[in-house]
């Protein structure tokens, strides 16, 4: 995954980046503009539009990509920026789950319960790495970051909705995977925090 992160930041991230700063756009704006493409996912997904879905998480995605390498390119990295960035993405996520919620509980309930799981081990994946590094340990442990969570909801949501139905239970049973990772790293690495 990471040889996949390096290939498009530096052939297509980077050159994008270029071009939003020469249009003088904050990446705070870039971080904001994710928003309304996970708002777009959201109500396309109640909806049954899952390919069309598919299309705006890549583009939500891809914004948070931006608004990073434009912030570093500008050196106007800062504390404000990566709180509005990570709380942004949170929010995302949980949009973009919500409208497959909505989805199957009218089509396919029982779909609905793996969601759930998803939505729940997405956010906790997230907050016990803040929390761990809140106390002095990065616990990047797991596969299941943010990138494979993204890849497998638009890998699902391209082929519709009966095989996002099995992205979801991947998804749950990954995060959730990660985030005990990520405890029992805590946990053995306690003792090197004061």
């Amino acid at each position: 995954m990471n040889k996949i992160k390096e290939f498009g930041r530096r052939f297509f991230v980077r050159p994008v980046a270029r071009v939003l700063i020469a249009a003088r756009i904050h990446p705070n704006y870039i971080t904001v503009s994710s928003l309304f493409f996970a708002i777009i996912a959201l109500f396309l997904y109640f909806h049954g539009s899952f390919f069309l879905g598919a299309v705006f998480v890549f583009l939500a995605g891809i914004m948070d990509t931006f608004d990073g390498e434009v912030a570093r390119q500008l050196k106007v990295v800062s504390k404000f920026g990566a709180f509005l960035d990570s709380t942004i993405d949170r929010v995302n996520e949980f949009l973009i789950y919500m409208g497959m919620f909505c989805f199957y509980m009218k089509h396919q309930p029982w779909v609905t319960y793996w969601t759930l799981v998803a939505i729940f081990g997405s956010l906790m994946v997230s907050y016990t790495r803040a929390r761990a590094e809140g106390i002095g340990i990065s616990p990047q442990v797991g596969l299941f970051e943010r990138f494979t969570r993204l890849f497998f909801i638009i890998a699902g949501s391209v082929f519709g909705p009966g095989i996002m139905a099995y992205s979801l239970i991947i998804l749950a049973v990954g995060t959730v995977g990660t985030m005990i990772q990520r405890i029992i790293y805590v946990l053995v690495h306690r003792d090197t925090i004061a």
